[in-house]
């Protein structure tokens, strides 16, 4: 996986903000009651990943001579511990991730059975951190149950729920759970912190329900593909669509998806009484792009038919 993904603008700003979290996490570990498989669930782009980073480094830096700063939630780049993560060199701590677009490998799956079934050289815990843990299938699924039912005395599991699919209840039911969660206020401080101390230009509209991580990546797409907002909400689909054509990134989708439920909720504001054909013609576009993905329609078809939707607006 890839560990840049921990090291964005938003970390300590973040962090600020789930402090409460943060300092519970390491109350627990620091009293030996920190449980074997931890269940961290919330919307993506809340910053559960960064939190747990954090507290890897609280963890593993403790004893160095760059340690985590607790006190502001800064991670100290010349430690050890994190230079070994970000290149990927350290043995104590596994990353496991779903690819774009796919399911957890049962092959990552059961290299991990196999590193766990050794004794750690170093005789520090080791922690399993699976990202996007929603994305795990039937088969990768039962390659994992054994590892979670009984993990040894120095192994722990940190999964991250995006909550982007249905969790598999098999795995839940093994887990202590934690939600975790932003407000609104939460995150419209911390994407106005980001616009005016990150040097950040707000390309896309946004309201508070999109989290700040997903603020970002949909920010920084509008500046590649040179998206404006006084384009078309037709001219913008079909730049992300054929986007997606290219490389089934589903990150376009989800903006695409996103873009369609705001400007229809424009719409909805101020037309009142033309709510239910709204919602109609949105629910229609939304699975002309579900179909082209699935069935891997014609592109321009598919454009060519959201935009005789969109003039019946």
């Amino acid at each position: 996986m890839t560990i840049t993904n921990f090291l964005d603008p938003l970390s300590s700003t973040r962090l600020i903000l789930m402090d409460s979290f943060l300092k519970e996490m390491i109350n627990l570990y620091n009293s030996n009651k920190f449980p074997k498989v931890f269940l961290l669930n919330g919307k993506k782009g809340i910053g559960k990943f960064t939190l747990v980073f954090h507290f890897l480094n609280y963890i593993f830096s403790k004893n160095e001579k760059e340690p985590y700063n607790l006190k502001d939630k800064i991670i100290n780049k010349d430690s050890i511990f994190y230079n070994q993560i970000l290149n990927q060199t350290n043995q104590d701590v596994m990353l496991i991730r779903a690819e774009e677009n796919k399911n957890i490998k049962i092959e990552d799956i059961r290299s991990l059975k196999s590193i766990l079934s050794k004794s750690s050289l170093s005789n520090k815990p080791r922690f399993v951190v699976i990202d996007e843990v929603e994305f795990i299938n039937e088969n990768s699924v039962n390659a994992l149950l054994k590892s979670l039912e009984e993990p040894s005395d120095n192994n722990f599991f940190i999964l991250i729920n995006n909550q982007q699919v249905d969790l598999i209840k098999t795995i839940s039911s093994r887990c202590l759970q934690t939600n975790i969660f932003l407000s609104l206020k939460e995150t419209k401080m911390i994407i106005d912190y980001l616009l005016k101390n990150n040097n950040i230009k707000d390309l896309i509209e946004h309201d508070n329900n999109l989290t700040p991580g997903l603020f970002i990546q949909f920010n920084e797409i509008f500046s590649k593909l040179n998206i404006d907002n006084v384009d078309t909400v037709h001219a913008k689909i079909r730049k992300l669509l054929n986007e997606y054509k290219k490389n089934k990134n589903k990150i376009f989708i989800n903006l695409t998806l996103y873009l369609i439920d705001q400007y229809f909720l424009k719409l909805a504001h101020t037309n009142r009484n033309k709510i239910d054909q709204l919602l109609g013609l949105k629910n229609d576009i939304n699975k002309n792009i579900n179909d082209f993905i699935y069935y891997n329609l014609n592109i321009n078809s598919v454009l060519n038919s959201i935009e005789i939707k969109l003039s019946h607006v």
